[in-house]
C-alpha cells in the first residue's frame, strides 16, 4: 500500500479523504457537507476517483504541519506533496523509497529542482483551478467597483431614480445620444488605469494576467523581487511597499495572513493612496485594520472597497461597513464551485498514479 506524505492543508486534507480508509467518518462527513453546494453525491464520487485510482487506492495518508514532521516520515515516503514545506537535498537523502515530489501550485521556490534531477525524482506541478476562479473573482470586484454597479443596478426605472434622488432628465437626441439616461457619474475605464498587487504569489500571478489583458498597467510588491526575464513576461513592474499605494489606482490585497501581516494595511497606508482609489481585499479580512478602512472610506478618500473577506463571518448585522454602499462584499466564495478543488485533486492523484502505473 503507498505511503504519502501530505503537508496538511484543509484543502489538501481532501487527498486523506480519498486515498486512505483509515480516514474518520467525521472528516468523511464534513467534507460531503462543505462539498454539497456543488457535488451533491460525494460519497460516488469518492467512489468513481477512488476505482481510477487503480495503482494508489488504498493508500496511508500521513499529515504533517512542519518541516521537522516531512522529514519524520520521509523515510517510508512513495509519493510527497508540498505547498510550503521545503524539498532540498537533505529531504530527499532521507527519501530512500521516494518516486514522485507534486508541489500544490506552479511555483517551486521551496523545491531544490536540480537535485530533485540529479536524484532522478520528478517534480510535478499543479496550476490550481482555485487560484484561477480567486483571480477571476478579484477581477470581478475590481470591475464592479469600476463600473459602480450597485448603484447603477438600482437606477433602471423612473421610480428607481426618484427614490434615488436623481430623478429622469432626458437627453436632447435631436442632438446626443441617450446612453446613461440615468447620468450616472465617475465611471471608470480600467485600461490606461494602474493596479497594484500586494503580494505576488500564486494568485496576484493569475490576476495579472487577467489584468494585462484589460489594460490596466500592473504594479507588485512581494519580498523577494521577481527577475527581469520574470517581470517582462508577466509584463509587472516592482513597487516598494508605500509605493505601490501611491501608484494605484485599485490596490488589491494577495498576501498570506499571519501575525506579521495583521493590519498591515492601515490608515499610514489609506493616506497615500490617490483620491478616488479603490482597496479589494479577497485575501484574509485582518490584513486590512477595520477601523481605518471604515474611516478611509467615509471620509471619501477611497472611491470604493470590496472584499471577499470578512472579519466575522457571517458578517454580523451590525457591521458598519454593511451600511456604506460604496463597499462591496460578496461571502467568501472566491474560490468559486467546489468543484474546482474536487478536479485539482482528481489531476494531482491522477496524474501519480499514472507515473506510477509505469
Amino acid at each position: 500500500m503507498p505511503f504519502i506524505v501530505v503537508e496538511e492543508d484543509r484543502v489538501l486534507r481532501l487527498i486523506q479523504v480519498i486515498l486512505d480508509p483509515q480516514t474518520t467518518v467525521e472528516r468523511l462527513s464534513a467534507f460531503a457537507d462543505f462539498n454539497s453546494t456543488d457535488q451533491s453525491d460525494f460519497s460516488g464520487w469518492l467512489t468513481r476517483i477512488r476505482g481510477e485510482l487503480t495503482t494508489l487506492f488504498p493508500a496511508t495518508v500521513q499529515l504533517v504541519t512542519s518541516q521537522e514532521e516531512l522529514q519524520k516520515y520521509l523515510p517510508d515516503a512513495d509519493v510527497v506533496i508540498v505547498e510550503s514545506l521545503e524539498i532540498g537535498e537533505a529531504e530527499l537523502k532521507l527519501g530512500e523509497k521516494l518516486k514522485v515530489i507534486y508541489k500544490f501550485g506552479i511555483l517551486t521556490d521551496n523545491i531544490n529542482d536540480a537535485a530533485c534531477k540529479q536524484w532522478d525524482i520528478p517534480v510535478f506541478t499543479l496550476r490550481r483551478r482555485t487560484n484561477i476562479a480567486m483571480a477571476e473573482h478579484t477581477m470581478m470586484l475590481i470591475l464592479a467597483l469600476a463600473k459602480r454597479l450597485p448603484t447603477i443596478a438600482e437606477r433602471l426605472t423612473e421610480n428607481q431614480m426618484v427614490a434615488a434622488g436623481t430623478p429622469f432628465r432626458p437627453y436632447d437626441t435631436r442632438h446626443t445620444a441617450a446612453a446613461n439616461y440615468a447620468r450616472i457619474p465617475e465611471l471608470q475605464t480600467l485600461h490606461d488605469c494602474t493596479l497594484g498587487l500586494l503580494g505576488f504569489g500564486e494568485i496576484g500571478r493569475e490576476v495579472a494576467r487577467i489584468a494585462n489583458a484589460f489594460g490596466l498597467t500592473v504594479f507588485y510588491y512581494k519580498k523577494n523581487r521577481l527577475s527581469q526575464v520574470e517581470e517582462a513576461e508577466l509584463k509587472v513592474t516592482y513597487c516598494e511597499f508605500d509605493e505601490l499605494f501611491k501608484k494605484s489606482d485599485f490596490l488589491s490585497v494577495h498576501v498570506p495572513y499571519s501575525e506579521k501581516t495583521k493590519n498591515l494595511v492601515g490608515q499610514a497606508q489609506f493616506d497615500l493612496m490617490g483620491p478616488g482609489s479603490y482597496l479589494i481585499n479577497t485575501s484574509r479580512a485582518h490584513i486590512v485594520n477595520h477601523d481605518a478602512l471604515l474611516d478611509t472610506l467615509n471620509s471619501g478618500r477611497l472611491a470604493g472597497a470590496a472584499a471577499d473577506v470578512h472579519y466575522k463571518e457571517p458578517v454580523e448585522e451590525s457591521e458598519p461597513l454593511l451600511q456604506l454602499k460604496q463597499f462591496i462584499m460578496t461571502p467568501h466564495l472566491g474560490g468559486g464551485s467546489r468543484m474546482n478543488g474536487l478536479k485539482d485533486a482528481k489531476v494531482m492523484l491522477s496524474n501519480i498514479n499514472k507515473y506510477l502505473s509505469k
